[in-house]
């Protein structure tokens, strides 16, 4: 019995007893409880007292009231479920009504009657209970069958597959822990679920492999593509022609990562072997270039100096003045021949340079000396003397006349041409 159940006692007084039933002479006990003054037959128990003989059947019901005291001491506690004090209830009432009692019947009656009400309480508040419990496995379920669906209709290609596998299999422990989970559920309300459950981890399956076998058919493919790519690689690799070699080297450098990746460890000892012949002939072709840069390095003394002679003929104000020397010395430029390859973009930006400020000069030169451009300018300078003795004039005259307006435009035309000749003399000189 749960230590939180309290349960009464009764006991029938003598005095109780013997307003509730008689004995006769004899020992026979009728029960008086029905309060009309009619008489049932309890027992006998002979060669005893009256007092004695009354004692004897009250005991008997106050058993059986006590022990429904208990089953509502029980029923007030919770101590049990609502079905297992119904039933107790039942064999009580039973035990009560079958039998024929000295005691306080109708009282006892109103104490099962009270109990039963607790009861039926008790077991409208276990089926709310019963009812919630349920509502959230059946929410707990739908969690579960959520996130399966979710991870079975993910993207292959972009589905990270080791950590998709594990989660799966906590959903599934974590459906089994349900499971054992009171209260069960019945089979027409978990079965939904569990086939959504199922199809999910079915269809995650079904991905699963058929990603993993295309997986091995595009690294066989790509296996067999950078197998080529070695091979010609290989070929290359005591290749002296250093310059379309290269070309092909970078050529197949594209093709590799085009290939994409294969499986790890493959694709791994494959790039060491690619690489490999790669290196033989880079390392053969950056020797005959360092060779070759040794022997450059007069040629770039003589360019360097040749450098310093042409950047003192500048800023050429005068290009006529020094053309000859000029063009000398980019005749020794070209016969200095080639120079290291470090140094080749430093050398062509600064003759580059050195080029088009002579060039930009020259041109100056001659848009200041062409005869055309010259006489243009002159028939210029005189059309705008002309123009601005008649504009002089007419200032004069508008002065005399005291004509502003025509003061203002004859001084605004005036000062525009003027203005005008002084940039034309300017570009001759």
């Amino acid at each position: 019995m749960s230590p939180a159940v309290k349960p009464g006692h009764h006991e029938t007084s003598l005095e109780e007893a013997r307003q509730l039933a008689r004995v006769d002479q004899e020992g026979h006990v009728y029960s008086l409880a029905s309060g009309r003054g009619e008489e049932t037959y309890v027992g006998q128990y002979p060669g005893v007292t009256e007092d004695e003989a009354l004692q004897y059947f009250t005991r008997k019901f106050d058993d059986l009231y006590s022990r429904v005291l208990l089953l509502k001491a029980r029923a007030a506690a919770g101590a049990d479920s609502a079905k297992s004090l119904r039933e107790s209830s039942a064999a009580l009432r039973a035990e009560l009504d079958e039998g024929v009692w000295a005691g306080d019947v109708p009282g006892l009656t109103a104490v099962l009657d009270e109990t039963d009400r607790q009861i039926a309480e008790q077991a409208e508040q276990q089926k709310r209970a019963s009812e919630e419990a349920v509502a959230e496995h059946l929410a707990l379920r739908e969690q579960i069958v959520a996130e399966a669906e979710q991870i079975a209709d993910a993207d292959s290609s972009t589905q990270h597959w080791k950590n998709a596998q594990a989660r799966m299999n906590e959903l599934f422990d974590a459906w089994k822990a349900e499971q054992k989970k009171p209260p069960r559920l019945s089979k027409a309300q978990e079965d939904p679920y569990w086939k959504r459950f199922r199809a999910a981890r079915t269809t995650f399956d079904k991905n699963r492999r058929a990603f993993f076998s295309q997986r091995d058919r595009d690294h066989a493919e790509i296996k067999k593509v950078k197998e080529d790519l070695i091979a010609r690689a290989e070929e290359l690799q005591n290749s002296t022609d250093y310059g379309p070699t290269t070309k092909a080297y970078h050529r197949l450098m594209d093709e590799w990562k085009a290939a994409g990746r294969g499986a790890r460890k493959t694709d791994d000892a494959q790039w060491a072997r690619f690489r490999a012949a790669q290196d033989v002939f880079f390392a053969a072709r950056d020797a005959a270039n360092a060779e070759i840069d040794a022997e450059y390095e007069q040629n770039l003394k003589v360019k360097e100096a040749i450098l310093q002679e042409l950047e003192q003929l500048m800023p050429f104000d005068e290009p006529e003045r020094v053309r000859d020397q000029y063009h000398e010395l980019l005749g020794r430029w070209d016969e200095a021949g080639k120079v290291p390859r470090g140094d080749i973009r430093r050398m062509e930006t600064t003759i580059k340079r050195i080029q088009d400020a002579f060039r930009e000069a020259e041109d100056r030169h001659w848009q200041r000396t062409d005869p055309e451009t010259e006489a243009r300018a002159n028939s210029m300078l005189t059309q705008l003397d002309e123009t601005i003795a008649e504009l002089q004039a007419e200032l004069d005259a508008a002065r005399q006349a005291s004509d502003d307006t025509r003061i203002k435009a004859a001084e605004e035309a005036l000062e525009a041409r003027r203005s005008w000749r002084a940039m034309l003399v300017q570009n001759a000189d």
